[in-house]
């Protein structure tokens, strides 16, 4: 009788035990999604980029602190670094075909218009430059720092602000990008300033903030990473397989037999790892309902599991609605 009793007591131990074992087996893997713009930036429009440069901060000398002494560096200018950030941009977004065309007019305002007012005119500049959309890089500035014997030796502190404006919109639309730009050790030749370029170092420093930006105004894909669970079941590791290969609806169609699994384990990581399916394949609410049932199964008592879903409904809930967005920007189009 007290063997049978101490079976009793240790059947509902080891039971929690094998679930919270679980979470032992969930790892990451990289995915691709895609981003809305935070514009909101139809497809399909002519698009003019316009160094206006409102706060006239060509006429500010390149500097670098060196320590606690400001040092003046004269190769380089702030016209050409704005250049540069607009040029790159100009890049991307034809490397992206999101746009029926893209005008690159840099900093050519002066020679389109005598009177300078129209500089500020976005109505006059849409008629000029034939655009549906215009957006104009205003104001970039670094402050740049040298630190040596540092790991990372050069730090730039960017400041940009971008205007972007609709044809037929009396509204303009603007966005202050602020970075900071680490450069290690691997990234220089030796003791910089002294005998590495720093021209090179802000050059790159604009190409990369203007490409930046394009990746935020537009729709872009981003490699995320994502949990999911592993199995030594052999359907379980077949689906992994064609999830790793990007294959969502064979992995889907594997992972959905597996959801009816008697062994709960298994139950339950396919059904947590068919709400990844179903995010890669824009499905975000039955993701959502997978995650329910995959907590569901295993019960309130593997807290570590019920994070993992509550995590993830969190996440796919976003997701819906840059979806939503997402489809707007890749159906709309401007108003006439």
């Amino acid at each position: 009788m007290n063997f049978l009793r101490n079976i009793l007591l240790i059947v509902p131990i080891f039971s929690g035990l094998t679930s919270c074992l679980i979470t032992e087996s969930a790892r990451t893997m990289p995915v691709e999604i895609m981003k809305p713009g935070i514009f909101g930036i139809p497809k399909d429009l002519n698009v003019a980029l316009i160094n206006r440069n409102l706060f006239q901060s060509d006429t500010c000398t390149i500097t670098y602190f060196d320590g606690n002494q400001e040092i003046k560096h004269y190769a380089t200018k702030y016209q050409e670094l704005s250049d540069t950030c607009i040029n790159a941009l100009a890049r991307y977004f034809e490397n992206e075909d999101y746009f029926l065309k893209v005008n690159n007019y840099g900093s050519s305002l002066k020679l389109m218009f005598k009177d300078s007012a129209y500089i500020g005119n976005s109505h006059e500049l849409h008629e000029r430059t034939q655009s549906d959309v215009c957006i104009f890089l205003d104001f970039l500035h670094f402050n740049t720092y040298y630190i040596k014997y540092n790991p990372n030796p050069i730090k730039i502190e960017a400041n940009l602000l971008w205007t972007i404006s609709f044809k037929n919109d009396s509204l303009a639309y603007g966005y202050k990008q602020i970075d900071t730009l680490f450069y290690d050790e691997s990234q220089l030749k030796a003791n910089y300033p002294y005998n590495y370029p720093l021209k090179r170092i802000l050059i790159s420093s604009g190409q990369y903030l203007g490409k930046f930006f394009g990746t935020k105004a537009i729709p872009s894909w981003i490699q995320v990473d994502r949990l999911y669970y592993k199995s030594n079941n052999l359907d379980m590791r077949n689906a992994e397989k064609f999830a790793l290969e990007n294959n969502w609806l064979k992995a889907a169609e594997i992972w959905n037999k597996e959801t009816k699994n008697k062994n709960l384990k298994i139950a339950a990581k396919a059904c947590y790892n068919m709400a990844l399916a179903c995010e890669m394949e824009a499905k975000p609410d039955a993701g959502v309902d997978w995650l329910v049932k995959s907590y569901t199964i295993l019960g309130k008592n593997n807290v570590e599991h019920k994070e993992n879903c509550l995590q993830y409904i969190k996440v796919l809930v976003t997701r819906k609605k840059e979806i939503e967005r997402l489809d707007k920007q890749l159906s709309q189009k401007i108003k006439d």
